[in-house]
């Protein structure tokens, strides 16, 4: 009798928990709190002993408990956390791609092409077959830049850590988000960090507090940062980030040739121009977000709509997804879709509005 009433009280005690967890992430969006610090019971993203009732309370990915402890008390991996293991945590297995870095839904991430492969999935088991195997893991990185910095090639990006794109990079996968969900590192936009290889600088920008669930919205989008100009030192900027395994589509001296571009420019000011020539231009916050640099950057928030006259400048992030998209190329649009004269006003032609 005392063991029956004892597993109620603690089934009782889960599920109190767990509508306090979502109070508090749901008080946390309402005021807007900080992208890199996170609040609410400790219990929905900690265990102390990794036990209850004689049943491990760590989760992977699937539900499934996990034998071994976690690192940080942790109650399931960085996948499991983001698929609702943690209360609150972003979910990045969504079935459709409308948030800001796109989804690892397998529904969605059909193909070796349509996004990063992470070392992560495979080993979850999540991707298995096809394209997504073992065996159809790409090589270097579409257009990795020797030297510097040492990008992952087949099987090896993973989430975060030495090889991977959150937290810190000289410390491994386990270990190199620690601090960041508690603030350690609140100027570091989404625990993203550029690293030179001896030091790390934070990467700017201003998050949607619902990481754009359910699509971008001229109240509620992402605002990313450009640097002033290719030539800045402070690698600081989404699209510096990038560079750290596409080098070769990011620097000057590679992408432009005799004053003609020869690949898609990045940090550069779409032209003023262009916004005068195009009628009735609109911004399109999902499938084209802008970045920005200096006042114009600091004049907006996620709550403030912007166009062409805040001087908007393209960012990789203003074509492609972070993390997969149901595109090749982990486009935001279909590329075949764009069509000069076509009637459209996003994607390529979000910009390119004397070409609609």
């Amino acid at each position: 009798m005392k063991k029956t009433l004892k597993t109620m009280e603690v089934k009782k005690l889960k599920k109190t928990l767990l509508v306090m967890g979502i109070i508090f992430v749901a008080i946390g969006m309402a005021v807007g709190y900080a992208d890199a610090q996170i609040s609410g019971p400790c219990s929905g993203c900690h265990t102390m002993h990794n036990s209850q009732d004689g049943a491990p309370m760590a989760q992977a990915f699937d539900g499934t408990p996990l034998a071994t402890a976690q690192n940080n008390l942790t109650v399931s991996t960085c996948l499991g956390c983001h698929n609702g293991q943690a209360v609150g945590a972003p979910i990045i297995f969504g079935t459709v791609t409308r948030t800001a870095g796109g989804t690892f839904a397998d529904t969605v991430f059909t193909t070796d092409q349509k996004g990063h492969n992470v070392k992560d999935l495979v080993d979850a088991g999540i991707l298995t077959t096809g394209a997504e195997s073992t065996a159809g893991m790409i090589g270097n990185p579409p257009g990795a830049e020797a030297g510097g910095y040492t990008e992952p090639t087949g099987l090896t990006l993973t989430c975060a850590g030495t090889l991977g794109c959150h937290g810190n990079h000289d410390a491994g996968a386990g270990n190199s988000v620690t601090g960041f969900h508690h603030g350690t590192y609140p100027n570091a936009y989404r625990f993203l960090r550029f690293y030179d290889g001896a030091a790390h600088t934070d990467i700017q920008g201003k998050g949607s507090p619902t990481w754009e669930s359910g699509g971008a919205t001229a109240a509620n989008h992402n605002v990313y940062y450009a640097l002033a100009n290719d030539g800045v030192a402070t690698r600081d900027s989404i699209s510096s980030f990038c560079s750290l395994c596409h080098g070769d589509f990011h620097d000057d001296g590679d992408t432009m040739s005799g004053g003609v571009w020869t690949r898609h420019p990045t940090e550069e000011v779409i032209p003023a121009a262009w916004d005068a020539i195009g009628t009735g231009v609109t911004v399109d916050y999902e499938r084209n977000p802008f970045a920005f640099n200096g006042a114009d950057y600091a004049a907006l928030t996620p709550a403030l709509a912007y166009d062409m006259p805040n001087n908007p400048r393209v960012a990789c992030i203003s074509c492609h997804r972070a993390h997969a998209s149901d595109e090749d190329d982990a486009l935001r649009f279909t590329y075949t879709d764009m069509v000069a004269g076509g009637g459209n006003d996003w994607g390529c032609l979000g910009c390119h509005t004397a070409q609609r």
